[in-house]
């Protein structure tokens, strides 16, 4: 294509090649050559399995798509690992931590520091090498499936944001979540077997009509500012934000030397703390408990325990304060020593922005949006590769080090001597077939299905229509009016049975990747370019040293670059319209500030569902009233509940009764330069004092402009 000017646009791709144009010589040769081995292939079962010919295709130019589209997309092979890994998974600190930690800080020895607890650090590192395996198997066996049962482009893989979700929501940093490891991928199992039915009994449809569309883009644009949140941070990025103790965050980056990690305890346990602590340092042994603060301590240890004054206050912290009791103690419940460091830290002010690999990430990001800008495929993958392969450089010269004994993550000596091996057989039995589906009895496991179910059910949906409307750009045709595409059922059971089998493996739910529009620019059109896809995440599988020496500054990077790209979606979102925006904003704002996908989800169908039954009574009143500009009560009610006449066929009632209504626009038939264009255009009361309609934003109505908005503004003044 090109612009107004003239120009041609940088970067765009070829055009498929001209016969009439090619080169001579060896190369013309060899062009004729490819021809004939490509017709051949067309001919063959295998061309007309995946019907090559009929889309317009050729086996050369499948091989290179499917080659373009694996190295965009295999950023997520580290990434989920190292996400997943910090959930714990099934290390369990009564068998993986050391001993003598665990005996000290019971469970709390998993947030113990790796130079401490070396045996811990070993089991998390181990459950990433396995993940790193169940990321590649599974969607290897999803891919393919999507090649051989759907011939659709796309690659199937652990979809981002809900893999943040399962591991920091849902089993929580380490385990603290609400539910276990296990349960969480029972959840997983039995979403994709709902998704499976919904799709086979046609309710998925149904469900799409029914969830507000700015909902559905404000969840994508929130996924996208809490992934983006991820990679800002330490454990999982660039550590450019870190704790403060008075603003929450602020800007971080110093070096190790410099950090103040967080430490939090219950007011009681520090009462405790410091009574005890003073009583050790003064050989406390005849207590009367007489003093200002002393009045907790009276009435525990005398009215409960039963002790008489004066108290021997170093014996009683030793064996009614810091005891470890069974259950039904009387005991207050305080750890001894400081409870666990977390892993946010502050940093002194001198020292802030001075990490060698914060810098180095922040040049492997920079790197990423570049070629990006430049149209070059793979930019993701590029910039992971060049933080990567600076940060292999094992010297102590090299502050940004991934393997040194200077780095600044611990147990450098340690990973490059794993990273040596090159290549593994591939290993799962640390995360294949742990689901507990014992825990489906409880709500919490449920609340995580239903979670996974709403996430995944927007994000593949979303995502299908989206390459299958890039296909029909390239394919006439491959669209029906009705947004359909050939064997679109089967593509969506699919996208389910690829949930169950990732499950199963370990890994959180799988989903069609958007980064597979990559392969269908490239030229990819059958699931040929799925099957390469497929081919190369089977490769992947024996190369987790590789994978696991990737650095969280290198991935960090490229989990902000997806953030931001998946907040386009706000785009979407009719701002100027507040019952839209509100909830919207809601939903995008409170996911990274909650650090849970799942609150943000509730309140933005919260605040839909109040301002609907709200404006919903309100424009009763008008209409009972009868106040000038008001809808009548039928045209009220239509227009309150139009959704549920498009889900039930009977749109024709809308654009009969319902003034100002237009037919939404067929996904096929959508301009993606029109700033709202899949948002459903009905009718908003715009207030006393006018006739017109308010049609939302959508429309190509000439009166169903912002013209129209200020004009019932207008009125009102």
């Amino acid at each position: 294509m090109s612009d107004s000017g003239g120009k041609a646009e940088v970067g765009a791709s070829l055009e498929p090649y001209n016969p009439d144009a090619r080169a001579t010589g060896w190369l013309g040769r060899w062009y004729d050559k490819l021809d004939v081995f490509n017709a051949r292939v067309n001919a063959s079962p295998v061309g007309k399995f995946f019907q090559l010919e009929e889309r317009g295709s050729t086996f050369t130019q499948e091989m290179r798509a499917g080659l373009v589209c694996f190295l965009t997309v295999c950023y997520i092979i580290p990434v989920n690992s190292s996400i997943l890994a910090d959930s714990g998974g099934t290390c369990n600190p009564s068998v993986n931590c050391n001993a003598e930690r665990f005996q000290i800080m019971g469970d709390a020895c998993k947030f113990d520091d790796p130079v401490t607890n070396p045996e811990w650090a070993d089991c998390i590192f181990q459950l990433k090498l396995q993940l790193i395996s169940a990321t590649c198997i599974a969607s290897m066996i999803g891919t393919l499936l999507m090649a051989f049962v759907a011939n659709f482009p796309v690659a199937i893989a652990p979809a981002m944001g809900v893999n943040a979700y399962f591991t920091y929501t849902v089993v929580g940093f380490m385990g603290t979540g609400r539910i276990s490891y296990e349960a969480a991928l029972a959840a997983a199992f039995v979403e994709g077997l709902i998704f499976v039915f919904l799709t086979v009994v046609g309710l998925r449809a149904v469900f799409m009509e029914l969830i507000p569309r700015n909902l559905l883009y404000a969840t994508a644009a929130g996924i996208g500012c809490f992934l983006a949140f991820i990679g800002l941070q330490k454990s999982e990025g660039l550590g450019i934000i870190t704790y403060d103790g008075a603003t929450l965050v602020t800007l971080g980056g110093c070096l190790p030397a410099d950090r103040q990690h967080m430490y939090t305890m219950p007011d009681d346990a520090q009462y405790w703390h410091d009574l005890c602590w003073q009583a050790w340092r003064d050989d406390d042994k005849s207590n009367t408990l007489t003093c200002g603060t002393c009045t907790k301590a009276y009435n525990y240890l005398i009215n409960e325990v039963g002790l008489t004054v004066p108290v021997n206050l170093v014996e009683a912290c030793q064996q009614y304060i810091f005891s470890f009791a069974p259950d039904g103690n009387i005991a207050p419940a305080v750890q001894l020593g400081l409870p666990p460091r977390s892993a946010n830290y502050f940093c002194g002010n001198p020292s802030k922005m001075r990490s060698a690999t914060m810098w180095l990430g922040i040049m492997g990001g920079a790197l990423m949006v570049l070629l990006m800008v430049r149209k070059i495929n793979a930019a993701i993958l590029v910039g992971i590769l060049f933080v990567t392969f600076i940060s292999w450089i094992p010297t102590e010269s090299n502050a940004a080090s991934y393997f040194s004994d200077n780095s600044e993550i611990g147990g450098g000596a340690g990973r490059f001597a794993y990273f040596k091996k090159g290549a593994t057989v591939p290993n799962v039995s640390m995360t294949g077939g742990k689901l507990d589906f014992n825990a489906l009895s409880q709500g919490e496991t449920w609340t995580a299905l239903i979670t996974f179910l709403y996430l995944d059910f927007m994000d593949a949906t979303s995502t299908m229509f989206a390459m299958a409307s890039m296909l029909n750009e390239k394919i006439p045709g491959f669209l029906d009016a009705r947004g359909s595409w050939p064997r679109q059922t089967l593509t969506m059971v699919v996208d389910g049975v690829s949930i169950v089998v990732g499950s199963t493996l370990g890994t959180s739910p799988l989903t069609v990747f958007a980064e597979s529009g990559v392969g269908i620019r490239e030229g990819g059109r059958t699931g040929l370019t799925s099957t390469v896809i497929a081919f190369g995440f089977g490769i992947s599988m024996f190369l987790s040293p590789i994978f696991a020496s990737i650095p969280p500054y290198a991935t960090g990077p490229a989990i902000f670059v997806v953030g931001a790209l998946m907040f386009e979606h706000a785009r979407h979102i009719d701002w100027l319209d507040v019952r839209s925006a509100v909830p919207a904003f809601m939903t995008i704002i409170l996911m990274p500030l909650t650090f849970s996908i799942a609150y943000g989800i509730i309140a933005g169908i919260a605040a839909q569902i109040l301002l609907w039954v709200l404006c919903f009574a309100l424009e009763a009143c008008d209409s009972l009233f009868k106040r000038p500009g008001a809808l009548t009560m039928r045209q009220m009610w239509l227009n309150n509940t139009d959704m549920f006449y498009r889900v039930f066929r009977k749109e024709h009632i809308l654009i009969d009764e319902l003034p100002g209504y237009k037919p939404r626009t067929t996904f096929s038939d959508t301009n993606e330069g029109d700033l709202f264009p899949d948002n459903p255009a009905h009718v908003a009361y715009a207030g006393p004092g006018t006739n017109k309609p308010v049609v939302r934003a959508g429309s190509d109505d000439p009166s169903s402009s912002s013209d129209v908005v200020a004009d019932a503004k207008a009125s009102q003044m």
